[in-house]
Formats: C-alpha cells, sequence, structure tokens
C-alpha cells in the first residue's frame, strides 16, 4: 500500500497478536482474558491497536510497547471512565475543611485493576455516557456476528490541510456468488436525527442555496461516503486492510474458549473466499413506532430510494438481523450495484 494509503490500513502485527496470546496465557495478569470474556465489550482492530467499544464508546485503547520480548499490550483509558459507578447512589458533594477536602482517591476512582470487579465497572461508567444513537449500533453490532467493525474513521489530510474523515458506523460480512463475500458499510441513524430530515450543511465561502441544489444532509452524506468507497485504490487499500481484520479476529477468537467468530469471517481470513466492497452504502434507521413506520418513515424511505440510497429500517436496533436483513435489500435492488 502506497504511503497515500496509509489512512486505510488496518490490523495487527504477529508480534502483537502473540504479545495478546502470551497475556491472555498469563496466570497472573487477568485484564486481557477478562476482556475477551466479556459479553458487553466490542473489540474493532486498528491500524497497530484495538479500541474496545461499551454502546458506541471507546472504553480504552490497547496498543504496544516494546518489550524484551516482543510487542507488550498497553491499555490506555480516559479518566473519566474510572469513576467508580456507586457514586451514583452516594451524596455527590465532598466536604471541605479550609485545607483538605474529605476523600480518599481510592474511593471515587479505580486506582489498580482488580480481577472480576474493575472491568464490569468500567463498563458501567462508560455506558452511562451512551446516546441513544450509538447505543443502538452497539445492539446491532453485539447481534450479528458477521460485523467486522464498528465506529469506522478514515482520515487523511486534504490538499488545504484540513482533515477528510469518513466516518462510518458499522462494517458488515455478506455472502456474495460463490467463493465470493462483499464487505458493506452502513450508517446508523435515530428516527429523531436531524440530519434524516434536514438538509445539508453549506460549503465553505457558499451563503446560500436552495433545494435542489441542497440536498438532504444524509443523502449528502451517504454519497460522500460511497465516492470514497468506490474509489479504486481505496477499494484495494480496504480488501487488503480487512482480510488482515478477519485474520486477527480469528487470531483472537483462538486465545479463549467460547469466543468464536462467524465462518464467514474465518473463510475470508484463511482464504478460502475472496472479499469485495460493496460499494452502496445502507442506512440503517431505528428507534420509532407503528405510526411512524407506516407513516413519515415510510415516505421518507421511499425519498431516499428515488435518490439512490439504501435502507433497512426496524422500529428497535435489537430487531435488525445485519447481514440478512443488508442481502434481503440488496435483492430488491437490480443491476450490477445493487
Amino acid at each position: 500500500m502506497t504511503s497515500e494509503l496509509n489512512f486505510l490500513k488496518r490490523g495487527l502485527s504477529g508480534s502483537q497478536i502473540e504479545g495478546l496470546k502470551k497475556l491472555a496465557a498469563s496466570p497472573t495478569d487477568y485484564w486481557w482474558r477478562e476482556v475477551l470474556e466479556s459479553k458487553d465489550l466490542l473489540l474493532a482492530v486498528r491500524n497497530g491497536y484495538l479500541n474496545a467499544y461499551v454502546k458506541g464508546q471507546s472504553v480504552f485503547k490497547i496498543g504496544f510497547g516494546k518489550g524484551s520480548s516482543g510487542s507488550e499490550p498497553r491499555l490506555a483509558i480516559h479518566y473519566k471512565y474510572l469513576v467508580k459507578p456507586a457514586l451514583e447512589t452516594r451524596d455527590p458533594y465532598v466536604s471541605f475543611n479550609g485545607t483538605k477536602f474529605d476523600l480518599e482517591p481510592e474511593d471515587i476512582i479505580n486506582t489498580e485493576y482488580e480481577s472480576k470487579l474493575t472491568l464490569p465497572q468500567l463498563i458501567k461508567t462508560a455506558a452511562r455516557f451512551a446516546g441513544p444513537e450509538k447505543s443502538g449500533v452497539h445492539k446491532i453490532a453485539r447481534k450479528e456476528p458477521k460485523v467486522v467493525d464498528l465506529e469506522i474513521a478514515f482520515t487523511k489530510a486534504g490538499e488545504n490541510g484540513d482533515l477528510s474523515a469518513p466516518r462510518m458506523d458499522i462494517a458488515v460480512l455478506v455472502p456474495g456468488k460463490p467463493g465470493k463475500a462483499e464487505l458493506v458499510f452502513c450508517e446508523a441513524k435515530c428516527a429523531d436525527n436531524p440530519e434524516l430530515w434536514g438538509l445539508e450543511k453549506l460549503p465553505k465561502g457558499v451563503k446560500s442555496l436552495t433545494p435542489p441544489e441542497r440536498l438532504s444532509a444524509v443523502i449528502a452524506q451517504v454519497r460522500k461516503y460511497e465516492q470514497f468507497i468506490q474509489a479504486e485504490e481505496t477499494q484495494e487499500g480496504l480488501i487488503e486492510g480487512y482480510v488482515r481484520v478477519c485474520r486477527n479476529l480469528v487470531e483472537i477468537s483462538s486465545q479463549i474458549p467460547g469466543r468464536p467468530v462467524d465462518d464467514l469471517v474465518r473463510q475470508v481470513a484463511e482464504g478460502k473466499v475472496e472479499l469485495n466492497i460493496h460499494p452502496r452504502v445502507y442506512l440503517l434507521i431505528y428507534d420509532f413506532g407503528q405510526d411512524e413506520k407506516d407513516g413519515k418513515i415510510k415516505s421518507k424511505r421511499q425519498q431516499l430510494k428515488e435518490a439512490g440510497v439504501r435502507t433497512v429500517a426496524k422500529g428497535k436496533p435489537g430487531d435488525f438481523r445485519l447481514a440478512d436483513d443488508v442481502l434481503s435489500e440488496m435483492k430488491k435492488w437490480t443491476g450490477s450495484n445493487a
């Protein structure tokens, strides 16, 4: 991959995977093994590190430091997640005697890792910061074993120095033609998200535009994403990166019993099926009632369909079966870009 496409890179090195494997087998360090055992954490493979998510919140990052035995896992966490969740049930005010605050740091935040205790506390605290949209993404991804990435950002510097950052919510594998699989990127919106109903932001230097010159915000967003993933050089970089991601997910799953990976993920990792990048981004809409489904959501989906945007809509995020839902929607579209 050329240096211009380094922002597409995904995956852990062999020495990094080996560092995680040794940690999983350690008789004294428990945290990585407990991360693997957790049903509440979703792991995302980045370029040389991992992110652990709870309801859309990146609770911590697992990077790697250079030790005598190679790359050694190093956890970094935002301090706000170290606050103990039990504080919610206590008086939040701390007494002050003029020189000293009446508290012990260990009573307020986690300063050490205790097996079976600290990780659940971190997860519970992180969940408090989650909004409904990201919580929905978590529910969808948690129920779909073919999801291989979430909270996806591709950031590069533009010609004017600005950062261009396509950010998509979920990447899911779906079976394609015999011997092939497709990676489909999805964007998720709650039904009340203003981007679903409003117009796109005005470009810099432009004072006013009126429809049809000015697109619906969500249509403009999806088209921007599709333009990005359809570029030939982008597709090559994404394929290379996500084959490595699948391989890493298989390697990580082997470190502890009870953390299986989907067979399609394994087939991509082993090169038994060829991975392609689906050219369309699917818009997931949720958190609405039956009246909305038959009314404004139905109307909005028709509007989006006329604009070429593929959608999957469910009243509750827990109702999604993402890979099957995407495949079902694909069948409704004809032509080579279905």
